[in-house]
């Protein structure tokens, strides 16, 4: 029970592959409603999970909440007149798992590693940094989209430490990868504690966002991310004709995109790489421009020619450009 929402029961099969797992669930799920009806309303309700959660479609952003309140206003448990429409409309248009969600069914049933604390990585001088980029190492560049599409080291990704954070980096970060951090310093413990609690805790070290000026001096290489205006990317559709990848959930995606667009969900994209195509450019959006940056970083890491639309779907809208449904 979450304020305005429930948990949602499809994740055994959306997220970790159990084919046939999510119907009998939600099944499950409405007779633990029709007990929950029996509650007192005095009751009082403290949710695990809040608003922004992926674990289901309106989670509120209040901290406690009561049964009485839950019984009137929140629309999983009024959709639970008949058990048929109940189930119909607890599947119907969750929000795509990110993609750690696999590995946290897993740890939550038979325990996560046990760390012994949490993780300190050191500072990362030049010639380290040179290092990772040989390697071709996991880098985490936290700094801003505007600086970081300016220049980058080559396949870097590009995650702000913001409240989508954890989630895109659980989404766009194998679990065995190791990390390399461009950060400022006073942020490093936080992001580690954050990333820890995605199942990501291989750490080598981070290296000031501030100083990477120190880097190219040293002989190192920034590259850059491309982004166009939906003016320049309606020129890109009648010239060079590229691949139109849209990173938003599939509700969105469904009230309008651009014409001929593939809809993948940036939480999803890691897992769906071959169905991009690398003998064309890749023109990618979003709602904003947000998260097509994040999915932009991950491509270019993996060799696709990419470009972000500024602004996203919002700046298309508003230009007047004709959508389709």
């Amino acid at each position: 029970m979450f304020v305005g929402d429930l948990g949602r029961p499809d994740l055994l099969e959306s997220a970790a592959g159990f084919a046939g797992k999510a119907d009998p669930s939600a099944h499950r799920l409405y007779q633990t409603v029709r007990k929950f009806m029996a509650w007192p309303d005095y009751l009082q309700v403290w949710p695990a999970h809040g608003a922004g959660s992926a674990c289901g479609k309106a989670l509120g952003a209040v901290p406690q909440s009561t049964v009485g309140y839950e019984k009137m206003f929140n629309a999983s448990v009024l959709a639970a007149k008949t058990e048929q429409g109940f189930v119909d409309f607890i599947l119907d248009a969750q929000p795509e798992p990110p993609l750690y969600f696999a590995r946290m069914k897993r740890d939550n049933k038979v325990g996560p590693k046990v760390l012994g604390g949490v993780p300190t990585p050191r500072e990362l001088s030049v010639d380290d940094l040179k290092k990772v980029v040989e390697k071709k190492a996991m880098v985490i560049d936290t700094r801003p989209w505007a600086a970081f599409k300016q220049g980058h080291l080559p396949g870097a990704l590009h995650l702000p430490l913001n409240n989508t954070f954890n989630t895109d980096a659980g989404s766009l970060i194998g679990e065995h990868d190791v990390i390399h951090l461009i950060i400022e310093p006073s942020r490093v413990d936080e992001a580690v504690r954050d990333l820890i609690r995605v199942g990501l805790d291989r750490f080598c070290g981070w290296y000031d966002a501030g100083k990477l000026d120190a880097f190219v001096a040293a002989g190192g290489t920034l590259v850059p991310t491309a982004e166009v205006t939906v003016s320049d990317a309606r020129v890109l559709l009648d010239t060079t004709k590229p691949f139109v990848l849209d990173v938003r959930r599939k509700t969105e995606f469904a009230e309008g995109h651009i014409a001929g667009a593939t809809n993948i969900a940036h939480t999803r994209l890691l897992s769906r790489l071959a169905e991009v195509p690398k003998d064309r450019p890749i023109l990618v959006n979003c709602r904003s421009g947000a998260r097509s940056a994040r999915a932009c970083s991950l491509l270019q890491r993996h060799g696709y020619e990419v470009t972000n639309l500024a602004g996203g779907m919002l700046a298309w809208e508003a230009a007047k450009v004709p959508v389709e449904h």
